[in-house]
């Protein structure tokens, strides 16, 4: 199947004939004259615009040409469909402003850092699970839909950063997002991972309400609480209540005081997998031909430029 990869460039088609009328001409302007063998002289002057018109071709299709490559034109090829077992994932991200706090097991390490080094290390592990991004905070946003495409999540964590979504944390929100998403989606596929390091401070959603939905849905909540409770701590995460999700919408909840990703591993086993066939276009880049086209044509240009503009070849070419 022939395709074009940047097929806008071709807007750039009439630029030649934009420019010709924006330029000022390089001609100067000279006087008339009045003969009376004007007939004889406006006949040789509509041949001299016909060789004018056809000297034009060969410019145009050399431009056409250029542009014709820079599109990109691909063969692509359907390759044959691998089965694979795969898992699918929805995260939700906790942004809040505590996640900059610094207490965990690696010294000057913050919670927002660990978390997400253990996201990305999620990502490597796992390059055949599909998985979406949420982030959230005061408020809840989707970053990411379902995708195999990890490239681009890898992304998105590297451009976030707490307090983008708020300082508080909106954990019901979060989850009434993922259960709007998550839904439609075949039962193995309905998981959320929710990564937060603090109680639910925000938004409009009670987080034991979005949860009884979510089991509804028959979503699972699996819940990892980040950082140190400890005592009277106004930023550690609601153990009792990330384990109350968990319990009520079948998941499990973990405490997670480092960046270790055996935890969470374990986690993903524990999930139902699917077998899914995923099939794969190959492009074969084609670029080469119209440019090869387009320099031939331009050598054929000179050429013809340098027969007129010389008499004496001219001459040795005349029999």
């Amino acid at each position: 199947m022939l395709s074009l990869a940047w097929p806008l460039v071709f807007l750039l088609l009439p630029l030649p004939v934009l420019l010709r009328y924006w330029l000022p001409p390089s001609t100067p302007a000279v006087s008339a004259l009045r003969v009376p063998f004007y007939d004889q002289l406006t006949t040789l002057a509509s041949h001299k615009r016909l060789r004018k018109h056809m000297r034009l071709v060969l410019p145009a299709l050399i431009w056409l040409l250029v542009l014709l490559a820079a599109a990109r034109p691909q063969w692509l090829e359907l390759q044959r469909p691998l089965d694979m077992t795969a898992r699918s994932s929805m995260l939700a991200f906790d942004l809040s402003a505590s996640m900059l706090k610094e207490d965990l097991d690696t010294p000057g390490v913050s919670r927002f850092a660990a978390t997400r080094q253990l996201v990305l290390q999620l990502l490597e592990q796992r390059p055949e699970d599909r998985f979406g991004l949420i982030f959230f905070a005061s408020e809840a946003f989707l970053q990411s839909p379902l995708t195999f495409d990890h490239i681009s999540l890898h992304h998105w964590l590297d451009t976030a950063s707490p307090g983008i979504a708020g300082d508080n944390t909106a954990i019901g929100d979060a989850i009434g997002l993922g259960i709007k998403k998550l839904r439609q989606l075949p039962a193995t596929e309905r998981n959320l991972i929710l990564l937060t390091d603090g109680a639910n401070n925000s938004g409009i959603m009670p987080p034991r309400t979005a949860a009884r939905f979510a089991a509804r849905e028959g979503i699972r909540i699996h819940a990892l609480g980040i950082g140190q409770p400890g005592n009277g701590n106004q930023d550690g995460p609601d153990l009792a209540l990330l384990q109350e999700i968990a319990w009520l919408t079948g998941g499990r909840a973990l405490h997670v005081t480092d960046n270790t990703l055996e935890p969470l591993l374990q986690l993903l086993d524990s999930l139902p997998a699917n077998l899914s066939a995923r099939s794969t276009l190959q492009a074969q880049e084609l670029y080469s031909w119209p440019l090869l086209g387009a320099l031939l044509l331009a050598m054929l240009q000179a050429a013809c430029l340098l027969w007129q503009g010389n008499p004496a070849i001219r001459h040795e070419a005349e029999p």
